[in-house]
């Protein structure tokens, strides 16, 4: 947090500390009227201009009696009073040379004198705490009492706390007598000032002081639980436990004391369990506050001097619980010094945590010495040696609310530690994620590759087991044959037809020889050794010669054989091809053949080539068809007959069947050339084999596209 924001913080509590401090401290007060031998005189003193006034200096003090104001109408035994001063503890003063002791009982006796003109004004009188038990009396009627006036411990029953007692003026004098009585603790007497006013001030004042204590109490018990659940929330840093038990402790302290608001929420307590609550809430957030302190700073807290401070308050609060207020009050002394010393423990160690620049030692300092000087002011208050007021609660208040802001900031800091890392997280993650879907799909296509690489293995050991198998059958045929005609040339059993042997030995070496050139011709391009030439070459001047070619010898065998030109090229758009011209016609001519050896005598063959797609388009091309009226194809041999060594059933009825490698030769040629070869054909109708190239535009004296 900013030091700016610091700023704030302490400007806040100073306004705060101005507006409650006047109604809880005497200090910065006018001096005030005091009584002189049981009588003050409050003629000049105006209760609606000036306020409420105390009713402080010398009351008429009867010690060892209990007086009622019948006994001062009838008049006393004794001519001279003794007077004791108010307020102040027995313990210190002297009734007719005798010192005075705590334990005992006593009558008190005050006549005040106002103008005669305030008659019948509504006053109170504010009666603070009295040591122990107390009957009130004014202008001779019983006004108001707190447990029960006794004249020992078994006698008297113990109660404690503040509240106002109301009254009308009747004449220019009013009479206060009251009995007080005490066995049960180290005080005993009026300790505290009364005030009297109009009646509306002392209200007034009355329900400024609950609502301050109420502030103060709601405000230590929500932070108290606040922090408490914060541990409940995080556990492994302890010092929200410790402080929200801190505040708890000093908020059950602030319930018991000042106006004794638990007396109002539980009336029926005991006054013996309430000062057990009062001092147990002190040890415990003593505790509480070195042990908060170890958890903010164990670097700079010694362990054994936290154990000894840990040792001395559970010796103490035992202590405590065993003994009776009588015994253990009297030990607020040494406790109290053990108080400063633990606190001055923390300055200490917060001192050294602020040169070692720990988190939140600065504010941690500030508000421990403000603790420190308002402890210091309650342990002079409550041993009657300032008359300040019990302010120690404005120091826990201010204590817990710095804390709180250290606190505060230290979870905020933290907080915007794990957003920060909260968000670097989520960016790995995306990343994380992001990668995970790369390396997913990288996996994915690696496996689907895989599977096509092993379908296409599968499919090359088929392939490789049905060629060598096609290979032994086509080469096994003929050299069977060739084996028959020469030994029946060598055993001379048929002379007459020796020459007929001999040339059917010859044909048959021939188509093993065929067998061969195209198995080597076929390998090289799996292999991809095989070298095409290729060049730019007019489609129709070069497929127009290849029909000129084999026009003659085709129709030599009786077939009608014609040549059509669907491209509709003109001379100065020619639609050229890239190709290797040998292939090609290699590719044309073994269509043409299959052609004619599947076509009969009076058949016709047509070789025709169109254009096909746009230039614009990018795919300009060239469609060159074999059409024939031949036998045709059955439709389940189509998917089959660019497959090697496959021969359909006309094949193996042909006279001249052939080695079934021709078309697939063909397959290979156009797909090197980066076309496509397909045949549409019905059984008894004829076949049309087609294969497409790429093709472009020359335009004549232009670039070529």
């Amino acid at each position: 947090m900013r030091r700016p924001t610091y700023k704030l913080y302490f400007l806040f509590l100073a306004f705060i500390l101005f507006l409650v401090f006047p109604s809880t401290s005497a200090l910065g007060k006018s001096t005030q009227t005091e009584a002189v031998k049981g009588i003050i005189d409050l003629s000049a003193w105006n209760g609606e201009r000036d306020g409420l006034q105390n009713l402080d200096g010398e009351w008429e003090f009867y010690w060892n009696q209990l007086l009622t104001p019948a006994d001062f109408t009838v008049g006393l035994d004794s001519d001279a009073p003794s007077y004791a001063h108010v307020p102040k503890v027995w313990e210190g003063q002297k009734s007719g040379g005798q010192a005075l002791s705590n334990q005992g009982y006593a009558t008190y006796r005050l006549r005040i004198r106002t103008e005669a003109a305030d008659n019948g004004t509504d006053m109170a009188l504010y009666v603070p705490s009295v040591a122990t038990a107390y009957q009130l009396w004014i202008n001779g009627e019983l006004a108001a009492a707190n447990g029960k006036v006794g004249t020992s411990k078994e006698t008297m029953i113990p109660a404690n706390f503040p509240k106002p007692v109301f009254f009308h003026l009747q004449g220019s004098q009013t009479d206060i007598v009251i009995q007080v009585s005490n066995f049960v603790q180290r005080k005993g007497g009026l300790w505290e000032s009364f005030r009297i006013g109009v009646s509306k001030d002392v209200i007034v004042s009355r329900e400024k002081e609950i609502a301050f204590q109420l502030l103060m109490i709601g405000s230590l018990f929500t932070m108290g639980l606040y922090h408490i659940g914060l541990f409940l929330a995080r556990r492994r840093d302890r010092s929200p436990l410790f402080f929200g038990c801190f505040s708890m402790g000093m908020g059950l302290r602030a319930m018991v004391t000042g106006p004794t608001l638990i007396t109002y929420l539980f009336p029926q307590i005991p006054w013996e369990f309430q000062v057990h609550l009062e001092y147990l809430s002190v040890v415990f957030a003593l505790l509480m506050l070195i042990m908060f302190s170890y958890s903010r700073y164990p670097g700079e807290m010694h362990r054994k001097v936290r154990d000894l401070f840990v040792i001395a308050s559970v010796a103490y609060s035992l202590f405590v619980l065993l003994t009776p207020a009588l015994i253990y009050t009297y030990s607020m002394l040494a406790f109290q010094a053990v108080s400063v010393l633990a606190i001055c423990y923390v300055i200490y160690v917060s001192f050294w945590a602020f040169l070692r620049q720990r988190e939140g030692a600065s504010l941690n300092i500030a508000a421990v010495l403000v603790l420190l000087v308002l402890v210091l002011n309650d342990i002079l208050f409550y041993n009657h040696i300032v008359a300040t007021g019990d302010l120690m609660q404005l120091g826990m208040l201010f204590y817990v609310f710095m804390e709180s802001v250290n606190l505060s900031h230290q979870y905020s800091k933290s907080f915007a530690r794990v957003e920060s890392m909260s968000a670097q997280l989520q960016e790995w993650n995306e990343l994380l994620e992001d990668k995970v879907q790369e390396r997913t799909e990288a996996l994915e296509q690696s496996h689907a590759s895989i599977q096509t690489i092993n379908q296409e293995l599968v499919k090359m050991e088929q392939s490789r087991r049905h060629l060598l198998s096609n290979i032994s059958h086509e080469l096994g045929t003929p050299l069977t044959l060739i084996q028959g005609y020469v030994k029946a040339v060598l055993d001379r059993m048929d002379e007459d037809n020796r020459d007929r042997y001999l040339r059917l030995t010859y044909e048959k070496t021939m188509v093993l020889d065929r067998i061969i050139s195209d198995l080597f011709e076929l390998s090289k391009f799996d292999t991809g050794k095989i070298r095409f030439d290729c060049q730019a070459v007019d489609s129709v001047a070069f497929f127009r010669s290849l029909f000129e070619k084999l026009e003659l010898p085709i129709k030599q065998e009786g077939h009608s054989f014609a040549f059509i030109d669907k491209t509709d090229s003109q001379a100065d758009k020619q639609l050229i091809v890239w190709i290797d011209v040998v292939r090609i016609e290699q590719v044309v001519m073994n269509l043409l053949f299959n052609a004619q050896k599947f076509t009969p005598a009076s058949g016709s063959i047509h070789l025709i080539i169109e254009k096909f797609g746009f230039l614009e388009k990018g795919d300009l091309g060239l469609k060159v068809k074999v059409r024939d009226t031949g036998n045709g194809i059955d439709d389940e041999d189509i998917p089959f007959v660019f497959d090697r060594f496959y021969r359909g059933r006309e094949s193996h009825k042909s006279r001249s069947a052939g080695t079934g490698l021709g078309l697939a030769i063909c397959k290979e040629i156009i797909e090197h050339h980066g076309g496509t070869i397909d045949v549409e054909s019905k059984a008894g109708k004829g076949s049309t084999f087609t294969f497409t190239l790429p093709a472009m535009i020359d335009m004549e004296g232009g670039d070529d596209v």
